[in-house]
């Protein structure tokens, strides 16, 4: 009874995760925001391509599908870290910004599958707009989170 006692507590502590310090997190968060921002920018280009006619559909379709699941694995990934206390409030800034890149991926997959190819530009716009946050994101994690006091 005590060895299965102790064998329990023994395993259930290797379940929890680990903390990584500062500089590990910030490593895997500009890892996850690079991965997801080139996947972002790809998307955008594809819609781009497509409209001057470099592009055919199904390989569009291709192009928006790998995309959203980049994105998608980015965001599980560094949402599945826990963050040291000092860089809770980034952890939050980059699963969000993640969920919104993944989010509108996602409806450009779906636009792109329902042929919907007046919203092709204005969701280049937007996918563009979402890259470029993500990259002021990227540079921003370059550095310690910065302390009040």
């Amino acid at each position: 009874m005590v060895w299965c006692l102790a064998t329990t507590a023994v395993l259930s502590a290797g379940c929890a995760p680990g903390t990584p310090d500062g500089d590990s997190w910030r490593i895997d968060a500009q890892r996850a925001v690079s991965d997801a921002s080139s996947a972002v920018q790809t998307a955008e280009l594809a819609l781009r391509q497509h409209d001057r006619g470099r592009v055919f559909d199904r390989y569009l379709q291709t192009v928006l599908v790998d995309s959203e699941e980049a994105v998608g694995k980015a965001g599980d990934t560094i949402g599945s870290k826990q963050p040291p206390r000092a860089e809770r409030e980034r952890y939050d800034a980059v699963t969000g910004q993640l969920d919104e890149a993944a989010g509108l991926v996602s409806i450009a997959r779906i636009a792109v599958v329902d042929r919907e190819t007046d919203r092709y530009d204005s969701l280049a716009d937007r996918l563009e707009s979402a890259a470029q946050a993500l990259q002021r994101l990227d540079d921003d994690l370059q550095h310690p989170p910065r302390t009040s006091g």
